[in-house]
């Protein structure tokens, strides 16, 4: 970015657009990455000048002489302090392969100066088209999104439509119709088939363009009586379509327009279900919103199609029409209000001093878990608290019974259960297995879920038995005074059925004495009391949020804590035999992989330290978008390992699979299918020569507004760990990499990397570490990553409690370790390769992270044997992809 400093910037110089080549523009992404910096850039072009600008003066964009509407002006420091302006152009930029031109006029730099008249000309991406050598892979995409997609309300069987009537669509959801999330959740699929084309090429309904263009320019207007008028005349069939972005750098907020409807838009709702009988819901969301709105305007149908990938929007209309009948459960509770949220009171909101707290945010922040263990259901069952819908719920077209065949508890639950379809279409049910503890020295949640699976589609009166093994690990709950896994005495429930709300119960076994599953140690331990919800008074021990947010005129994390960073595991041999040979090369380990210790043993501190920290990105405009790759030692003759992003696809410049996004895959509650997801992502990795994959990425749903809330699975530790534990077995046996992040509590993304949180150790066991633990049940990654955020006075980077004493000697890690993406900007470099973190990215292809490690080791502040051990653990997953 040189030629920043190289612009004419001079007072009487005016603006002008830095326009570099030409323009390109894909309809079908909505969001673009650009509006990782801002929520408002979403659905545009975003341009730069060469000067700062005024931002009371705004000027003006038109395409073919229709006034756009005015979009953002503003300012980031993230992108070198430059203007920037969101042209909004989706729902005008419509058609394929198609050249337009954009005249932008009237804006006034800060001098005063107003820029002269511009036509910036802008292509739009040619169409493109399935092509056969992918169509398994395209097929999983579309099944994943077929049995994402929830039916949460269906009044008088509204759904499903015949398949040939006029819809009357209402709502800028029918030209922003969201497949992806935003930064490293993104795919970048080889075609889109949103809800518009969907409704045009695959389906028999017909579009009433009348209503429907109403809303190309993005405003949720009102239409006028004879509008409505004529549509009903056409068709009885409204659909509302309600759409919302999310992604990572910028968290959601709990204001009009995000997680509640703005004032035009219920305005918009009222007038259409006054008018129309058939009022459809499409929630178009990454995340839960306010949905009073249903009841108070009788809405009959609601669907919530969340991030639904590359076909997304043939699986919507697929349902509509009956062609495929819904399965999805809700992953999420979703609240009657925001604030019924206990985690509400301790999670950070912009406001007017503060409109954006983004990811780079320069405060720290600390962030007070007081609602403990309440997370989700765990909070609104046992308290009793109303919910919109609750956690596990979605509808079918059809009806099924469940009949309890045999249970009994030997050291673990066995089940039998006989699931039929009793009603008028095929479909597929879930069955959900939750157990009740008894109340004891530790107060629990009334039920926790332990076990879930999916029949195979079900014809009318067809029946399939499902049998469950469930170990007692699964509904333990953690004693922090005696350091252990416990299962109290007393009464315990065990009960099924097909949401935490529609259960029966299906047995019941008693424990006479207490029982300790699992002797560990206390680990990140918080260095401060922390009052915590309590059943005992509920009301008293109400989150209040008076420990949590913004510290001013604090520089670093404190209070700051040094961790144990426990003993080194793998030995160094210090000497070679004589049977190895005095030079062992890059290959050689392939072909011999025991001979890692002996190859590390050669190597010098300024090589180990270059091995440990990655080899820079390749997000530049000629590359082709990895995260990231190992340094390679040249005299080792070593191969590339290079990562990418890529929970659902492969995040990189050349167009790939577009899976749903996680939290819409952990809405099928099907196990194989998540096996499936990350099956493909594999093989497309490697058709990209990518080794690993950076994903799952599975940190609980602790609030809804977090902005990575798509990118995650559930609120739930048991069905997020699961669902994540196969698509990360599905990427490693089909020969690519994971790394599971991120370790742990990445909860928000509001000044992530400056951002404490601050949970008791019950809580971090019970639910926060709780999830990887399940999914390191179902297979152990070759990676983890830990987070940006602090815990309880130590950056996670530089945990060794949580490295080595959580991860590899409780739950038996043997992969390497990685940092998110810039971590070291907040975090000690040296303290993160003592703590056991193997490899610092994106690092850089000098030695200004190299040095430290270096330097770190001659000052005794890194062992030499951790730094080896370290690059072992690195080797030994490299050699095993590289050698494929």
């Amino acid at each position: 970015m040189d030629f920043l400093n190289n612009l004419p910037r001079g007072k009487d110089d005016k603006p002008f657009l830095l326009i570099m080549g030409e323009t390109l523009y894909d309809i079908n992404e909505v969001d673009g990455q650009r509006s990782m910096l801002d929520r408002e850039f979403s659905g545009c072009i975003v341009v730069s000048f060469s000067k700062p600008m005024d931002p009371s003066i705004i000027g003006t964009a038109s395409v073919n002489g229709q006034k756009l509407k005015q979009g953002k002006l503003a300012s980031f420091a993230a992108a070198h302090n430059l203007w920037m302006y969101g042209i909004p152009v989706q729902g005008v930029l419509t058609e394929y392969d198609k050249e337009y031109i954009i005249h932008v006029e009237g804006f006034v730099d800060h001098d005063g100066n107003t820029m002269d008249p511009y036509d910036l000309t802008v292509q739009t991406l040619k169409k493109q088209e399935p092509k056969p050598e992918y169509a398994e892979n395209d097929q999983v995409a579309l099944e994943a999104a077929r049995e994402g997609i929830v039916l949460l309300k269906n009044e008088g069987n509204v759904l499903p439509l015949n398949g040939t009537e006029e819809l009357n669509i209402f709502g800028k959801g029918y030209y922003q119709f969201r497949v992806t999330a935003v930064g490293a959740g993104r795919i970048n699929p080889r075609y889109t088939i949103g809800l518009r084309e969907a409704l045009e090429k695959e389906s028999s309904f017909k579009v009433n363009l009348e209503v429907a263009n109403l809303y190309c320019l993005g405003e949720d207007v009102v239409p006028s009586d004879k509008t409505m008028d004529d549509a009903k005349l056409k068709s009885d069939i409204a659909i509302i379509t309600i759409t919302r972005k999310s992604g990572e750098n910028i968290d959601n907020a709990a204001i009009k327009g995000e997680y509640y409807l703005t004032d035009s838009k219920e305005k918009m709702i009222q007038a259409i279900s006054e008018k129309f009988d058939n009022t459809i819901a499409i929630i178009n969301s990454g995340y839960p919103i306010d949905v009073s709105w249903v009841e108070k305007y009788n809405i009959k149908s609601v669907l919530v199609c969340g991030y639904a990938g590359m076909l997304g929007g043939k699986a919507l209309v697929e349902i509509l029409d009956g062609r495929v009948n819904p399965s999805a459960k809700l992953p999420d509770t979703w609240s009657e209000d925001y604030y019924d949220i206990p985690a509400s009171k301790n999670f950070i909101q912009p406001d007017d001093e503060n409109p954006i707290i983004d990811g780079e945010f320069p405060k720290y922040i600390d962030t007070v878990y007081e609602e403990d263990i309440y997370v989700g259901y765990r909070y609104f069952d046992i308290f009793n608290k109303d919910v919109a819908y609750p956690f596990g719920f979605g509808l079918s077209y059809t009806n099924f019974k469940m009949d309890i065949n045999t249970f009994q508890y030997t050291n673990q639950i066995e089940l039998s259960i006989d699931i039929s379809n009793i009603g008028e279409y095929s479909g597929k049910e879930v069955v959900q297995v939750y157990v009740e503890a008894p109340q004891g020295k530790l107060e629990k949640p009334s039920k926790v879920l332990v076990d879930f699976d999916k029949t195979k589609e079900l014809k009318v009166n067809e029946s399939q038995k499902i049998n469950f093994e469930i170990p007692n690990t699964r509904f333990t709950s953690y004693d922090e005074s005696t350091a252990a896994y416990i299962l109290e005495k007393g009464d315990y429930k065990v009960y099924v059925g097909n949401s935490v709300k529609n259960v029966v119960l299906a047995g019941k076994f008693v424990l006479l004495d207490d029982i300790i599953v699992k002797q560990v140690k206390n680990r990140m331990s918080p260095v401060q009391d922390i009052v915590t919800l309590s059943q005992k008074d509920p009301v008293g021990t109400y989150p209040t949020g008076k420990f949590s947010g913004i510290k001013e005129n604090v520089e670093n994390l404190e209070p700051a804590v040094k961790r144990d960073t426990g003993d080194i595991n793998l030995i160094i041999n210090d000497k070679k035999s004589d049977k190895v040979k005095d030079f062992i090369s890059y290959e050689d380990i392939e072909k011999n992989p025991e001979l890692v210790s002996d190859f590390v043993s050669q190597l010098d501190i300024e090589e180990l330290a270059r091995l440990s920290v990655c080899a820079s990105s390749g997000w530049g405009v000629d590359q082709k978008g990895e995260a990231g790759r190992v340094f390679l030692l040249d005299k080792y003759k070593m191969k590339d390992f290079v990562v990418a992003d890529g929970n659902n696809g492969v995040n990189l410049v050349r167009p790939n699979i577009g899976m749903p996004s996680s939290c819409m895959v952990c809405s099928s509650f099907n196990k194989s299918l998540a096996y499936e997801v990350g099956k493909v992502i594999a093989k497309e990795a490697i058709e990209n020569d990518i080794q690993m994959i950076l994903a799952p990425a599975l940190n609980l749903h602790r609030n809804p507004l977090n902005g990575r809330h798509p990118e995650y699975f559930s609120e739930d530790p048991y069905l997020a760990g699961t669902m994540a534990g196969f698509q990360c077995k599905g990427l490693e046996e089909n020969g690519v990499s994971a790394s599971v992040k991120h370790t742990i509590a990445n909860n928000c993304e509001a000044a992530r990397k400056r951002n404490q949180s601050i949970i008791t150790e019950r809580a971090i066991r019970e639910i926060y570490i709780r999830a990887f633990e399940f999914a390191l049940d179902i297979q152990i990654p070759d990676s983890i990553m830990t987070a940006y955020n602090a815990v309880n006075g130590c950056f996670t980077s530089c945990d060794g409690e949580m490295i080595q004493g959580i991860f590899r000697e409780e739950l038996g890690f043997e992969g390497f370790v990685m940092t998110d993406w810039g971590c070291y900007d907040t975090a000690d470099v040296v303290e993160a390769i003592q703590a056991g973190n193997c490899w610092l990215t994106p690092g850089s292809e000098d030695d200004t992270f190299v040095t430290p490690i270096v330097e770190g080791v001659k000052d005794g502040r890194i062992d030499m044997a951790r730094l080896q051990e370290n690059v072992m653990y690195l080797l030994k997953v490299m050699i095993k992809r590289t050698k494929q």
